[in-house]
Parts: C-alpha cells; sequence; structure tokens
C-alpha cells in the first residue's frame, strides 16, 4: 500500500470558525478559540495520521486588509498558504456579504489549487438565509 501525504490549509475571514474546524479535524485543542477577532496571529500546525495517510493540517489568521504591521505579518501567513497547499479550505460564515481584502479573494478564485467552499455556522441562520 502506498502512503500518501498532503497539506490542507483552513483560510477565510476572521471569526468563521477556522480554529474550530482544526480543532475538530486534529482531534485536540491545538488552536485557540474565542469570538475575539485575529486571536489566531500565525499558522498553526496540525497532523493527522491513518495507516497509509498522513494530513497536515493548518489554521490561518482571519483574511483582512492589513492597517498597521503585525496585521501585515499575520497576512504574510496567509499568504504562505497558498505556498504549500495541496488543498485549500475557504470558510465562509453563512450571509457574509463583505470581503475583507477583495485581491486575496482574486487569489483564490485564480488559484490551481483545488478549493473546497465551506459555509458555516448554517445552523445559526433562518431558511431565508439559506436558501
Amino acid at each position: 500500500m502506498k502512503h500518501k501525504a498532503g497539506f490542507v490549509n483552513i483560510i477565510g475571514n476572521p471569526n468563521v470558525g477556522k480554529s474550530t474546524l482544526m480543532n475538530a479535524f486534529v482531534g485536540e485543542r491545538l488552536s485557540i478559540i474565542t469570538s475575539k477577532a485575529q486571536t489566531t496571529r500565525h499558522r498553526i500546525l496540525g497532523i493527522v495520521n491513518g495507516d497509509d495517510f498522513q494530513i497536515l493540517f493548518s489554521d490561518t489568521p482571519g483574511i483582512i486588509k492589513p492597517a498597521y504591521e503585525l496585521q501585515a505579518s499575520m497576512m504574510n501567513f496567509v499568504k504562505s498558504a497558498f505556498e504549500d497547499a495541496d488543498v485549500l479550505i475557504y470558510m465562509v460564515e453563512i450571509g457574509e456579504k463583505e470581503l475583507k481584502d477583495e485581491s486575496f479573494f482574486n487569489k483564490i478564485k485564480n488559484s490551481k489549487i483545488p478549493v473546497l467552499l465551506l459555509i458555516n455556522k448554517i445552523d445559526k441562520s433562518s431558511q431565508e438565509e439559506v436558501e
């Protein structure tokens, strides 16, 4: 049996549930979960091993248009997620109508990397929002 390995990087706006998803995938609390935006300030890595596979998950800071140096540094971690990803998970919250940084969205849209769109918090939405 051939062993397979890959990088799955989770990106999206702040507070959409990226850290919660990462923790669920790896089965441990590696990423801090809080309602405070920009808690994740660098990439958090978690590994899932199986008999014939290994997946490295990466939780990234929320996508924003940087206003100061720390935020610019945080966005560099998000940019690096494009460099080593085998798969990108682009996570959004249902009802999101605003792009925090349109250039990142265009980069996602034009990427050659497979992108999975994950719509979160659908359980907290009305039927009208879902439709």
